[in-house]
């Protein structure tokens, strides 16, 4: 579907790998947002077209054309997964200037842990010529911005103003409207983020009495160049392993592999965790997780990528992260049966209590090119040094570190 927006794509990677190079290149920042601006409108412009149609036939009734009700609905949903790819340089955009653990965080509702519901169509949106001129002001003044609405990620607020690690979220309301209760529930939503992100701590986010942010004790490392020469390491072959660390293995080729079995034996793989990123871009669930447009650099790999003719694996032995724990002084279980938010329990050996951590966390070593080593010892110094606080302290930061999370 995005094969006839080859044009757009290659600009799109062009200006990006120019922000990857400097980004104070505000020029290349405001003609990327544009670009990615037009297509989404354009994409949705289609989808409206054809969702127009589809309303006209009754799948149910007995003359239906269900061969034209088929192909509809498949090319409204083709054209949402283009949607979803643009807005997927919008995501690198903010990952490239901002730190991904805060950016996670305007993922989610502020009031539960559900993800907040994605904007709707830009095209014809309300406000949006007022959301446009403060991004213009913004860069006209040399302040890096960008629109929320060209991103998956963000879901809070109209303009995010990169100036540091973490976003500033503002919301463009016309002033002479009285706030509804939709818009009192965003400034709220707002102003608990804003806490957060200015205090490391913020009352009532996410319904906890006091969320509190603490910073990482290990040193984070990651393994994308190495993802990157899997990749171009395909070539005649038609398919590259890579192993970064025990237990991790980097699998792409230029074909579907049909017998995974197989290729875990000459691995020498007993029971992987699986990291499928087609199927996740394909299902448009890759957010909260570094975009595959900034981890993939070459412009013709990432092409291929998105137009499913390359294939891209990462699998991680469920053995192995309870002998990384135990390596760092924890016994570990995994078992996601029991808690599948919290697969991996693990008990500090020198008996300071027990701690687990998210299956979202270990997936950052299947969708961020993250080392589990560091995942896991941070995780453990950060359960450690929360252990030896004392009581009082402890109930006073109830918040999992961003290691757990």
């Amino acid at each position: 579907m995005l094969g006839y927006r080859k044009r757009s794509f290659d600009r799109a990677h062009g200006l990006l790998a120019v922000l990857r190079n400097n980004q104070i290149n505000l020029t290349a920042l405001r003609e990327l947002q544009g670009l990615l601006l037009a297509e989404i409108i354009l994409t949705e412009g289609r989808i409206r077209t054809l969702k127009s149609e589809l309303k006209t036939i009754d799948p149910d009734a007995p003359d239906a054309n269900l061969k034209r009700f088929v192909y509809l609905s498949n090319r409204i949903e083709g054209l949402r997964r283009c949607a979803f790819i643009w807005r997927c340089f919008g995501d690198a955009i903010a990952f490239l200037y901002m730190d991904k653990y805060a950016l996670k965080q305007t993922v989610y509702n502020t009031d539960n842990y559900n993800a907040k519901q994605s904007s709707g169509f830009i095209g014809g949106k309300d406000g949006l010529d007022a959301e446009l001129s403060l991004l213009d002001d913004c860069i006209a003044k040399g302040i890096p911005a960008l629109l929320v609405d060209i991103t998956n990620t963000i879901r809070h607020g109209d303009v995010c103003i990169m100036v540091g690690s973490d976003p500033i979220l503002i919301e463009v309301k016309n002033s002479a409207k009285r706030l509804n209760p939709r818009g009192r529930k965003q400034a709220r939503s707002l102003e608990l983020l804003t806490e957060f992100f200015e205090t490391d701590r913020a009352k009532g986010l996410r319904g906890m009495p006091e969320v509190r942010r603490h910073a990482q004790k290990v040193m984070e490392e990651d393994y994308a160049a190495l993802m990157n020469v899997c990749i171009a390491n395909v070539g005649e072959a038609g398919y590259a392993v890579e192993q970064p660390e025990k237990g991790l293995f980097y699998f792409a080729a230029r074909n579907a592999l049909a017998d995974l079995p197989e290729l875990f034996r000459d691995l020498g793989l007993r029971e992987p965790l699986i990291y499928p990123w087609n199927m996740l871009k394909s299902q448009q669930t890759w957010v909260p997780f570094i975009p595959f447009t900034l981890t993939i650099q070459d412009k013709e790999a990432l092409w291929d990528f998105v137009q499913g003719k390359l294939y891209i694996m990462v699998l991680l032995e469920i053995d192995r992260l309870e002998e990384i724990a135990a390596e760092f002084g924890a016994k570990a279980t995994y078992d996601s049966e029991r808690d599948p938010n919290f697969p991996l329990g693990f008990e500090l050996v020198d008996g300071l209590g027990l701690s687990g951590l998210s299956s979202q966390m270990i997936a950052r070593a299947g969708m961020d090119c993250v080392s589990p080593t560091s995942i896991i010892h941070n995780a453990i110094e950060t359960y450690r040094s929360f252990a030896a606080q004392k009581p009082a302290e402890r109930a006073d930061a109830a918040e999992p570190t961003q290691a757990t999370n």
